[in-house]
């Protein structure tokens, strides 16, 4: 009888030996994972102000060149653009940060275009909301009051006095009135229609990513 139990006692110690390095390393992936993850909050707020900085002042290099002796419809169509750009970020952040994560869930499983991407976002909202919110819409509206400020002083000319501030506050009043009346209209659109908005956000992103084949 011990001759015939000594074999069975052989293959639990070669199966603890071999599941001992699996449990280390999955408890490993783990602790990784929650470090990767629970990054202090003052990471973000510094790589957001690095990324500020740097837009700041692309921006603001890029202007200085595209306006450097143009023309008054050329400031104008500049800020349009520019203004059209900020509202539309400012509708995406909230977009993704109002969204909700079950439909696009259900789109991601039938395997939509676009849906993964869009899930990925909506995970992500926080930072999402706060690049496309704080970071981009905020920059362009600086941007715009500095080019408001230009025209404003091409379209005084050689007035001084009060007709030359009556300008300088009109254009100024203009150009915040156009900036605060399209994001608190297109607010309404994020809020109704936020699965819709992100849906095109992930399309639009699936264009420069291809999605690997298992």
């Amino acid at each position: 009888m011990q001759e015939h139990n000594i074999p069975n006692e052989d293959p639990p110690r070669s199966s603890e030996k071999e599941v001992a390095p699996l449990h280390d390393r999955s408890s490993s992936a783990k602790k990784h994972h929650r470090t990767k993850k629970n990054q202090p909050a003052y990471v973000w707020v510094i790589k957001a102000i690095i990324i500020s900085l740097v837009l700041s002042c692309a921006f603001g290099v890029g202007t200085e060149f595209a306006l450097s002796d143009a023309a008054i419809a050329v400031y104008v169509v500049l800020l349009v653009v520019l203004i059209a750009i900020a509202v539309l970020f400012d509708m995406m952040g909230l977009a993704v940060a109002s969204c909700d994560i079950v439909p696009l869930t259900s789109m991601a499983s039938r395997k939509i275009k676009g849906a993964k991407h869009a899930l990925a976002l909506c995970k992500k909202a926080n930072v999402v909301s706060s690049v496309c919110n704080d970071i981009i819409s905020d920059t362009i509206g600086i941007t715009t009051g500095a080019c408001g400020a230009a025209l404003a002083l091409i379209l005084s000319g050689s007035l001084t006095g009060v007709a030359r501030l009556a300008i300088t506050v009109a254009v100024s009043a203009i150009i915040s009135a156009a900036t605060v009346g399209g994001k608190a209209a297109m607010k309404n659109v994020a809020l109704q229609h936020s699965t819709k908005i992100v849906l095109i956000m992930g399309r639009f992103i699936a264009l420069f990513k291809k999605e690997r084949r298992k």
